[in-house]
């Protein structure tokens, strides 16, 4: 009888090494195309406020989604048109001059500690163009790397345009396609959980931008009546770091001193303090408000989210880490504490 088991037990235990190693393969595989998943997630982040614009254009018209969807684009486009030929050209001047100030700053910052002889040697070690002579790049090699990473960056926002717009179009046929994927008697709580998933991530999404406007304008604004130059691209800049949660803002608050350290260091103190009061207000009164409606995420998680991602996917990683986190919330209450803990309580 033993000897009739073992060829069951070797099945078994083939089955088993099989399906560990399929499993080893699929991370492996995901571990590859992580920069491209991150890429579609973001697409996917575009194609739900798309459709999150397009949604109340359908439901007060006559249109159709297709069609209201037509209409975001336009205005979208219209908007950007007039944006860039008021706004743009004023931006790149104060980018450049913005340039053209961290350089003095930094310079005064090193006159400074070389008083004390820590200047140059320091300055030296973080800024320097790469190693001794012979390893430096050439200005050719320069220009080449320059010009490769643009024409990545630029790949990489038709890629992120395209799967937004793919995706906003027929939103469903993609719903259908991860529902199929599903034996039939779990495809009606699959449902469930993908709009748990879009409802979270466009009250997450509209969390942001609120929060990103409302940071924006209140240091522009703030900066500017303090007569620190550049009010309106450090303004801008806060705004758009705003996106990433606790980093972000403490990130945005260097260009800002650096520049003000060229009027005094007065100046770089009082704007400090803004900064400060600023990023108290915001974690004290408006996050607490426009989360009162959105994905509420800890603090210590978004902090390990964001050191994590940007640890193993660098820069990309940290600009999707929250969202990334507020995904993952949502999958653990839906699946874990829903479909487990809460049935088997009663």
């Amino acid at each position: 009888m033993h000897r009739s088991n073992r060829p069951e037990y070797l099945q078994r235990l083939l089955l088993t090494l099989g399906i560990i190693a399929l499993f080893f393969a699929i991370l492996s595989l995901l571990w590859i195309l992580a920069d491209v998943l991150l890429l579609v997630f973001i697409g996917v982040l575009v194609a739900i406020v798309l459709r999150t614009l397009a949604k109340p254009i359908a439901r007060y018209s006559p249109l159709s989604a297709q069609w209201a969807l037509i209409v975001v684009l336009a205005i979208l486009a219209v908007g950007a048109i007039a944006v860039g030929w008021w706004l743009i050209p004023e931006i790149i001047s104060q980018f450049n001059q913005l340039v053209e100030g961290l350089q003095v700053a930094l310079a005064q910052v090193e006159a400074f500690l070389s008083q004390f002889g820590l200047g140059q040697q320091w300055f030296d070690d973080i800024f320097s163009a790469g190693g001794p002579q012979p390893f430096r790049p050439t200005l050719i090699n320069r220009i080449t790397g320059t010009f490769t990473q643009t024409l990545g960056i630029l790949a990489n926002l038709f890629f992120i345009g395209f799967i937004g717009l793919f995706v906003a179009i027929d939103p469903e046929m993609y719903r259908r396609g991860i529902v199929r994927l599903v034996p039939p008697r779990g495809r009606s709580r699959t449902r469930e959980i993908i709009d748990s998933l879009v409802a979270g991530m466009r009250a997450w999404l509209l969390g942001r931008v609120i929060s990103m406007v409302a940071i924006g304008v209140a240091i522009g604004v703030g900066l500017w009546l303090m007569g620190i130059p550049l009010a309106l691209v450090l303004g801008l800049l806060t705004g758009l770091l705003e996106f990433i949660p606790i980093v972000g803002p403490i990130l945005s608050a260097g260009p800002a001193i650096l520049i003000a350290i060229t009027l005094g260091f007065k100046e770089a103190l009082y704007v400090a303090i803004f900064y400060l009061v600023m990023q108290q207000l915001e974690g004290n009164i408006l996050t607490p408000i426009v989360q009162q409606k959105t994905v509420h995420l800890p603090p210590a998680l978004t902090l390990t989210a964001v050191l994590a991602m940007g640890f193993l996917f660098g820069p990309l990683g940290v600009l999707v880490a929250t969202p990334v986190a507020a995904v993952l919330y949502i999958l653990v209450k839906e699946l874990y504490l829903k479909d487990l803990i809460e049935r088997d309580r009663h």
